[in-house]
């Protein structure tokens, strides 16, 4: 086993499989830091304040990570492959010298009018959440910082096919926040959750900085007499747009938190544990592939290979659909016994985890969607486009605020959930459409990737029919760990049947995909051998 190429960098499927089982991991601790917040605080008034400031570092300084993180990959590949390694390397120092000072200032005035920017987010929060909120968001603008900053170093380490060591330094920081919660919740209560987030950030950030200045010898050099403007004016031009997308799907939170923040006490919390809960699949596997096919991707736009290209992009296309259609169906039909499992327990009682399971369920019916939508939107980027997605992503937002509004009024905080999942497959829709006006995919190509997606589709609603069926074999009041062993026994058989369905229509995504899978297990056993 080449060990040293390994740790250096990996193919896709091994960025595939390292990220996924890393994010699982991550996913086990990120499981346990929720646990222990919904025992401490539950969704109390503080935890409705938390959510809220939370998003706000997110929206002002979190759409930056994004969109430097995403358009970084394609600028630093282009620049590396066209002008040699270390210009490469002093375009990257530049550009985190001069973001780095102006972001600072950004942070500042983000502290300053903490305030204002709670009003904005959550105009119905009032008297005790309000006071929280906005001290909270004092608190956590280094967390936001930080985090522009750590989603720039890892888009570097993705345009170098290295997936292993950020992965395993996200771990390591995660755990950082369920101890502080161990250790300091029962003497300084909410307080312990915002120290938490911003040890994470300072951990993080600590150990994909010393990685790239001590390992590979980035940003030993600045050349600040000599910056390449020219560079710098074509990375702002892409990012802006791509930090407008990420920041667009901020907003969508922040409108379901302003919308939630008018329904009873426990809305605001429940909708983030639900969204804890239905991205536990696309955080494991959809997102994973996704950043893993990226980089090639970026490399066969850079040199024109199409017919690489498209067929990198249609495999991964038939693996998304193969495995998330299973996933859209298990977490919308069996949202009752997950969050039974995952959080039901001290001060998350009953009533709070049957607001939970709806907020899940219509949140689930959106995976298919999000995930592939994912897939659409990080090739536009390798195109340089940047400005079709965030059309789209304007589109959704006014789409999401209209829908939130109405079906907030039917059917509470679970109308708020539903909207997100239709606004996602909204997007899907345009990013298809888009991708054939621009000519970035042939009209023949997409049309046999939506035959091939409504097989699949088809054969989920037939899967879906069994798990409800199934649902009187779950006893959700038992003890957890009965619900979660009987829960995944009946989703193995179910999964079969699922095989044998798409076998039967003949789908090509059930053939690629079940390739795809065995080739990596056989690689991974290879690897074992040796």
């Amino acid at each position: 086993m080449d060990r040293k190429r390994i740790l250096r960098s990996q193919t896709i499927t091994e960025a595939a499989i390292i990220t996924s089982i890393v994010a699982f991991l991550s996913k086990i601790v990120g499981y346990i830091r929720d646990m222990l917040t919904a025992k401490y605080f539950g969704t109390s008034p503080q935890m409705d304040a938390f959510e809220v400031a939370l998003i706000i570092p997110n929206m002002i300084l979190g759409l930056f990570a994004a969109g430097m993180q995403t358009i970084i990959v394609r600028m630093y590949t282009e620049k590396k492959e066209q002008q040699g390694l270390e210009k490469g390397k002093t375009f990257v120092s530049q550009l985190f010298f001069i973001y780095s000072v102006l972001l600072f200032f950004i942070t500042i005035l983000l502290v300053i009018f903490s305030p204002f920017f709670v009003k904005i987010v959550a105009s119905g929060l009032t008297s005790d959440r309000f006071t929280y909120a906005s001290t909270f968001v004092k608190m956590l603008a280094i967390f936001g910082y930080l985090n522009i900053m750590t989603g720039f170093f890892t888009g570097v380490f993705q345009a170098e096919k290295q997936f292993l060591y950020p992965a395993v330094a996200g771990l390591i920081a995660n755990i950082v926040i369920p101890i502080t919660l161990i250790l300091l919740a029962p003497r300084i209560g909410i307080y312990s959750r915002v120290l938490g987030q911003n040890l994470f950030g300072f951990v993080y950030f600590f150990l994909l900085f010393s990685f790239l200045y001590f390992r590979w010898k980035f940003f030993r050099h600045y050349d600040i007499k000599e910056i390449d403007w020219a560079g710098f004016k074509e990375f702002t031009n892409l990012m802006i747009p791509a930090m407008i997308v990420s920041g667009l799907s901020v907003l969508y939170q922040i409108i379901d938190k302003t919308v939630a923040s008018y329904l009873p006490s426990g809305a605001i919390a429940s909708l983030a544990y639900a969204q804890t809960v239905y991205l536990i699949p696309y955080t494991l596997i959809g997102a994973s592939l996704t950043t893993a096919v990226y980089p090639t991707l970026s490399s066969h736009a850079v040199s024109k290979n199409d017919e690489d290209y498209m067929r990198l992009f249609k495999k991964s296309f038939y693996v998304l659909v193969f495995i998330m259609v299973p996933f859209t169906v298990y977490f919308t039909v069996w949202a009752r016994p997950i969050v039974r499992v995952l959080f039901e327990r001290g001060a998350f009682t009953e009533s709070s985890a049957v607001l939970t399971q709806w907020n899940v369920a219509m949140y689930s019916l959106g995976l298919l969607g999000i995930t592939l939508a994912d897939l659409f939107r990080r090739a536009f980027f390798t195109y340089k486009d940047t400005k079709t997605p965030m059309l789209i992503s304007w589109v959704s937002v006014f789409l999401n605020l209209v829908l939130d509004i109405l079906l907030a009024k039917l059917m509470g905080a679970p109308g708020i959930a539903l909207a997100t999942t239709i606004v996602t497959y909204a997007s899907l829709v345009q990013y298809i459409m888009y991708g054939r006006h621009r000519k970035y995919f042939e009209a023949g190509y997409l049309k046999h990737l939506i035959l091939e997606l409504m097989k699949s589709i088809l054969v989920g609603i037939l899967m879906g029919l069994l798990a409800y069926l199934s649902l009187r074999f779950i006893p959700v009041k038992a003890h957890a760990v009965t619900v979660f062993l009987r829960s995944i026994g009946i989703g193995a058989v179910i999964f079969i049947i699922y095989v044998g369905l798409g076998k039967l229509v003949r789908s090509e995504i059930f053939d690629v995909a079940i390739s795809y899978g065995l080739s990596a297990v056989n690689h991974i056993f290879k690897r074992i051998r040796r």
